[in-house]
């Protein structure tokens, strides 16, 4: 079961996102789904850039000004042009970056805002949210399942060999099993897990996988100052620090997750309205019924979320974006390494970046069947197809260009009816 914390209405998302596993959609399935995901996307943006404005304007005693940012490049020219500090080590890798800008990644799509304050008529910058993509979410969602399934596997793997040492009556430690054997038990066991998939029977083993990050805070603070921050931050009404987590290696940060009583009378007076309203009446919701669909959507709410708030040295800030622990090398190292990358580990992926995606799909009609299954097998091409009828269905297109020649043969037995006959 998976839980974005940063989210409202999260339970009602992790049991879609359960059912689906399961192929088990229930009808209404894919308007909750939409809903739950695009309105959080909006009411996100609402409350972490009152919230931002609010420490910040507390912190540095003036009103902070704010840069919406849609890639990583313009975060990353403004932090080389505009430095807050200078060391060998900063003007190091503001050189390499003037000179190869193409190396750091700077079209990367963000979806967020940074905040700048004025000194001595030198703009400065002071801090950053942002609201994870689709994709990332996909990833990040479907990494804690495959972490899940893969221990699921593991187990029973284990009490395969436990049951092979009883028949032979010796204890399991002293097995002494050949690879082959060894690939062969584990590939059973695997068998086991998706059979419970396939059969609906894994929802009742599922834990809960919290994913507290979905939405976050970064703010410049220089070391010296970072106990006065805290303190602002524990003091403010609506926040609870939950955990503490200092990064001393490469990326050096303090890691916050903070529990946040949301705004709702803030949220609740700022339905939708605009350049986002457009966006969801393309994506299946009607312009007419969101404003009011919206405010009961938050009246409805949990009252906190948590998210993460990272504070960091302007340095080590520019470290992260440009130098040694560049973020996107980290999750490019990530894509890269993937401990256990069978045939179900690639269709969790596969099903959590479709569910996403449906999220952004014109249609709101119900799924009676998941196009993705666990237990299939998929070539590439499969869902890249499925991907691309999101927006437009290749059927459709297809029909309205050729006609036929020639009477179409007889359908053949689908593989169903064959089975029944033999």
């Amino acid at each position: 079961m998976l839980l974005f914390e940063s989210f409202v209405h999260r339970q009602r998302l992790a049991d879609v996102i359960a059912r689906w596993m399961v192929n088990r959609p229930q009808p209404g399935d894919l308007r909750t789904l939409k809903t739950v995901v695009n309105y959080n996307f909006y009411m996100s943006r609402v409350w972490v850039d009152d919230l931002a404005t609010q420490l910040l304007r507390e912190f540095h005693g003036v009103e902070p000004q704010l840069f919406v940012m849609k890639t990583k490049g313009q975060l990353k020219d403004f932090a080389v042009a505009y430095p807050s500090s200078s060391t060998p080590r900063i003007e190091e890798m503001r050189k390499k970056y003037v000179q190869y800008p193409e190396d750091f990644y700077r079209d990367t799509p963000v979806d967020g805002a940074y905040y700048v304050k004025t000194v001595d008529q030198v703009p400065q910058l002071i801090g950053m949210h942002r609201i994870k993509r689709f994709r990332r979410i996909a990833e990040k969602g479907a990494r804690r399942i495959v972490d899940f399934l893969l221990t699921r596997i593991r187990a029973n793997a284990d009490a395969l060999a436990e049951e092979r040492a009883n028949k032979l009556g010796i204890p399991k430690s002293q097995l002494r099993t050949p690879q082959a054997e060894m690939a062969e038990e584990f590939r059973h066991a695997e068998r086991r897990v998706v059979k419970g998939i396939r059969r609906g029977t894994i929802q009742a083993e599922l834990r809960k996988s919290v994913i507290p990050d979905v939405v976050g805070m970064k703010l410049i603070v220089e070391d010296k100052e970072q106990q006065r921050l805290l303190d602002i931050l524990r003091a403010h009404a609506g926040c609870r620090i939950l955990e503490v987590e200092k990064h001393s290696n490469e990326y050096k940060a303090l890691n916050l997750r903070v529990e946040y009583r949301i705004p709702k009378q803030l949220l609740i007076d700022r339905p939708p309205a605009g350049r986002y309203l457009n966006v969801l009446a393309y994506r299946g919701f009607d312009p007419a019924t969101v404003a009011a669909d919206y405010r009961k959507f938050v009246a409805e709410a949990e009252d906190t979320v948590s998210f993460e708030v990272i504070v960091s040295t302007f340095a080590n800030f520019l470290e992260s974006e440009i130098g040694r622990c560049m973020h996107e090398e980290r999750v490019l190292s990530q894509r890269a390494y993937a401990e256990y990358n069978s045939n179900l580990a690639t269709n969790i992926r596969h099903l959590m970046d479709y569910l996403l995606s449906l999220c952004r799909a014109p249609s709101m009609a119900d799924l009676t069947d998941v196009p993705i299954k666990l237990w299939v097998k998929y070539m590439p091409d499969t869902i890249d197809y499925l991907q691309r009828r999101l927006v437009l269905s290749d059927d459709f297109f297809f029909d309205t260009v050729l006609e036929p020649r020639v009477m179409p043969p007889e359908q053949p037995p689908l593989v169903a009816d064959l089975a029944k006959a033999g």
